[in-house]
Parts: C-alpha cells; structure tokens; sequence
C-alpha cells in the first residue's frame, strides 16, 4: 500500500529544507562509535556459540537439547533482525543505533538470568538486534561517509567482526574459570552500555531528514512541493510504502535483490565451514590437533583483519561489486588449495589465513556497496533483508558438511563443498547492477 496523504498542517517551516552533511569531526566520531559497536555485537554473539558447551553441562541439557536450543535461537534472531529493516526506515538510522546496541546488551543481561532452555531462547533471540548492527551500518555510514574514500573506511568499521571474534575467544578463556558462563553474560553488557550511552551524541542522516520532510510534505498534501524538493534532492519517492520489504522485490529492483540475497546465502554456507567449524575441519580434513587449530583461527583472523581494509580501499578504486567478485573467487581459490594442497602446519596457517583474508575481507565492499544500491526510501530494509539471507545459508553450511560426511564423503570433499559455495556466491553477483566508483550516493541509488 502506497503511503498516504492527509489534510495536517505543515510540520516544518517553508523553506527549511536544507541538512547540512556533518562535519568530519562528527563523521569521525560515528566511524568510532560504529566500530566499537559492531566489535561488541560480534563479540556477544560469537560468546553464546563459546559459551554453550558449558551451558548445556550446567543445565544438564543433552546434546539434541543443546541443539535445539541453538537452532532455535538462530531462528528467533533472525525474526528479531527482519523488523529493524522498517525502522531503519521510518524511524531513522540514528534510533535503529540505539535500538540495536540497546536490544544486545539486554540480552547479555538477561541471558545470565536464564533458568532453562525456553528462556535462554527468548532472551537470546533478542540478540537478532546486535547481528542487525551490519545492516543499520550499511544504511547509516553510506549516507555519512564521502563518496571516495567510502571504501577504506566503512572496511575499518566491518573489522570490527574478527575483533569481535578474538575478543570473545580471548575474555571467554580468561573469564569463565572465575566468574563462570553467567558472569561473562553480565560483563559483556557493560561495554554495549557505554556504547549505547555514546550513540546518543550521534547525529541523524542528512539523508533520512530528507527522506522524513518529504514523506512529510506529502502527509500534508503538498505533493507538488514534494516532487518538487525530490528532484533537487534526487529522492524518488514515487513508490514509497509502509511495507519496505515488499518494494525490494517490484520489477525495478527484484533482479537486484535476488541477486544479492542470493550472493550472501552462498558466501555465509562457504564462510560458515571455515569460521562455526573450523576446528572441526582443520582437525578432520587436516590432521591438525585442537591447540593448534585455534590458533590457526586466531592468526586467521587477524590477517583477515588487513582483508577488510584493502578490499574496502580496492572497492574505492575500481567498484565494489568488480571487487568482491574478484574476492570471493579467490577464497573459493585459496579454499581447494588449503584442502587439497596444502600439507603441514605452517602451510596450512597459511592458506587457511588466506581464505579469511579474501572471504572476510569481502564483506566491507560488499555492505558498503549493498547501502550504496538500493534507495534511500528502503535502504535500511534492503540491507536487513541481505543481513538475515547469510545467516540462513550459516544454517545450511554446517548440515551440508555433515550430510556429505554422512553420504561416504571424506572431510576433505565435504569441506570442498564450501569452495564451490564461495565460486557460486561470485556468480550470483555478476546479475546486481554495476555502479562506477567515486559518484556520489544520490546519483548511484535513484
């Protein structure tokens, strides 16, 4: 249904329709506060797959409950993640910053309060809304950031995800014997609370205030002055509706976002057999003993760490979407290499360091470039609808590796599987639109 239009008086004075870009010390401030922020998300969500062996132990649970526990929460993140698209809409970029920081801390403090498998879901699912701080960042840095060195900087926000990574498998370590599975919950609140207190000094998008006189003007029937500053703006807001998902999928944009799901589904199967079972599959496909797997994954992820920042600055060069191509293709590359080549620890170190580089390091032109494609009017919600297509093809990673293992298949084949999902990935995005580097956002998303 197509926003209406009613009889109000005008909300804003004539002619106050002029938003300033921040200043650098502003847009500064957000990069830092984005970082910290997405660091401290990954790092609660990466603490509960850490933290659940000692869960299920403490509760008693089975192994088929502690499975279940943790499907179920996936599952309930994931209807937590799809209702931030519209309020990033509608709402504005800068509340979605608060929402989400806001809705992990709650549930790190409240999963110490669990007392069983049902409540420790209900509580965690909340944490769909620190896997949402990719999307509102997508949306939110786009609009903020300058068109040519966008890249570059959105790439330091993005390596807030293997800080994430180290830092919970690091404090998880450190912590646990002491104050135990609860109280590395409660702790990891405290930083997602001064975080939350930050984001309050955050400025709104220029973009969004646009966005929100327009809608405005239109509300109050001045259509004519609506279509008028839309132009000057170079805001289409012709196909403006309530439901913001549905207008990602009309003729002008379906091809693009199925193309962009379908890209991140694939990238997330490939992603998940070398981050969620990555000890598995260097132990089982490699030989490789448990100690020295994990550092394997903590030296991993610090070179992918550097990936994030050159894609990002690539991205800028020669277009992002050419870019993460290249990338992924490359990860599927260095993936076959790792399983059927590579031979030794050292070695091993080093292609399993490359596949993070190139695969991780995909993942800041590819949200710098999803934010950059898709309207202002529904950009938050076209971000969260490609933030929650990866995690569903996480799910299928695992079952995959499994099910071939199950079928005859060696760990070396059935980690193989995440090669190809790497290659397909690629592909798909050879069907999303090109967009040069260095325009400026108004002119690539309408």
């Amino acid at each position: 249904m197509t926003i209406g239009m009613t009889d109000k008086a005008p909300r804003r004075a004539e002619g106050a329709d002029e938003f300033p870009p921040l200043t650098r010390g502003q847009i500064g401030y957000t990069a830092i506060v984005a970082l910290l922020a997405w660091t401290f998300a990954v790092y609660d969500l990466i603490t509960f797959g850490n933290l659940l062996p000692l869960i299920q132990a403490d509760f008693g649970w089975s192994n088929a409950t502690a499975s279940y526990v943790a499907t179920f929460v996936g599952l309930g993140s994931l209807v937590i993640a799809l209702t931030v698209g519209p309020l990033i809409d509608f709402v504005g970029r800068r509340f979605a910053l608060v929402v989400t920081t806001g809705g992990a801390a709650i549930s790190s403090g409240l999963a110490a309060l669990a007392v069983g498998p049902v409540s420790l879901i209900i509580v965690r699912s909340l944490a769909g809304f620190g896997m949402s701080e990719q999307a509102v960042n997508s949306a939110y840095l786009n609009e903020v950031f300058g068109a040519r060195a966008k890249g570059f900087l959105y790439g330091i926000v993005q390596a807030g995800w293997p800080l994430g990574v180290m830092l919970s498998a690091g404090l998880a370590a450190v912590l646990t014997p002491t104050v135990g599975w609860r109280g590395v919950f409660v702790i990891a609140t405290f930083p997602l609370a001064v975080i939350l207190i930050c984001r309050f000094g955050l400025k709104e998008s220029p973009y969004f205030l646009k966005v929100k006189r327009l809608r405005e003007l239109r509300r109050d029937g001045k259509v004519a002055e609506a279509e008028a500053l839309g132009r000057k703006w170079q805001l289409d807001m012709a196909g403006d509706r309530l439901n913001t998902y549905a207008e990602l999928f009309t003729p002008a944009l379906r091809r693009h976002s199925i193309a962009l799901g379908a890209m991140f589904f694939f990238k997330i199967i490939a992603d998940s057999q070398l981050t969620v079972l990555a000890t598995s599959v260097l132990s089982q496909a490699k030989g490789i003993e448990l100690t020295g797997a994990l550092w394997t994954v903590f030296i991993g992820n610090a070179v992918a760490l550097v990936g994030y920042l050159f894609f990002g600055w690539l991205g800028d060069r020669i277009g992002r979407r050419g870019t993460v191509i290249i990338a992924q293709t490359l990860a599927a590359v260095c993936t076959a290499l790792l399983l059927f080549v590579a031979q030794g620890f050292a070695i091993v170190v080093v292609f399993y360091s490359l596949v993070l580089f190139f695969a991780q390091g995909a993942a800041a032109p590819f949200f710098a470039y999803v934010g950059e494609s898709y309207p202002t009017r529904i950009r938050g919600s076209g971000a969260a609808y490609i933030n929650v297509a990866g995690p569903v093809g996480g799910i299928f990673g695992p079952l995959i590796y499994g099910s071939l293992q199950q079928a005859g298949a060696s760990p070396t084949v059935a980690a193989a599987s995440g090669a190809v999902a790497a290659l397909i990935a690629a592909a798909c995005l050879l069907a999303a639109r090109p967009i040069r580097p260095g325009q400026e956002l108004a002119s690539v998303s309408h």
